[in-house]
């Protein structure tokens, strides 16, 4: 059966599929640097240097990018208790209200976090030797999709594509 919705909506939720697949992938990978942690240790009695660091770079990344698409799923923090207790054009007023802080709350994350990149670039994390910067870019990128799945929401309700916003 062919699918109703508009091609960004699709595109929109293939990009979530995708970003929450690298979040995913991101924890494994991370508990596969803990687990190679303890039994350096505890077994070898040698324990690696840039693990911590590594686990922690690889955690703002997932971390930040399972944010995203929370807001993408709507796990997010809202005004669900008083949306879904108003009539409805109410109800979807406040929710495009909601969406647009979101909008805000993501763009200002994405530009304060370029500026952590910007004033990062030449530290370097020393047990990775890679640059400090590496751990900012996921505020940038996280940012950037709240904003696109947070318009793509209002888009969707302007278009009245979505019938109950909130749920």
């Amino acid at each position: 059966m062919p699918s109703t919705r508009p091609g960004v909506e699709r595109a929109t939720e293939r990009l979530a599929g995708l970003v929450l697949m690298i979040a995913a992938a991101g924890l494994v990978i991370m508990t596969l640097v803990i687990a190679w942690q303890v039994f350096a240790r505890y077994v070898l009695n040698a324990s690696p240097q840039w693990s911590e660091a590594a686990a922690l770079v690889v955690m703002f990344h997932f971390v930040l990018l399972a944010a995203a698409v929370g807001v993408y799923e709507k796990f997010h923090l809202g005004f669900r208790w008083l949306v879904s207790r108003l009539p409805l054009q109410p109800g979807r007023n406040l929710f495009l209200f909601g969406q647009v802080l979101i909008m805000g709350f993501g763009a200002a994350m994405a530009w304060n976090g370029m500026a952590l990149v910007d004033y990062t670039s030449s530290h370097v994390i020393p047990t990775l030797n890679l640059s400090r910067a590496a751990a900012y870019w996921p505020f940038v990128i996280c940012g950037g999709l709240i904003m696109l799945f947070a318009l793509v929401h209002c888009l969707s309700l302007v278009r009245n594509r979505e019938i109950d916003p909130w749920s």
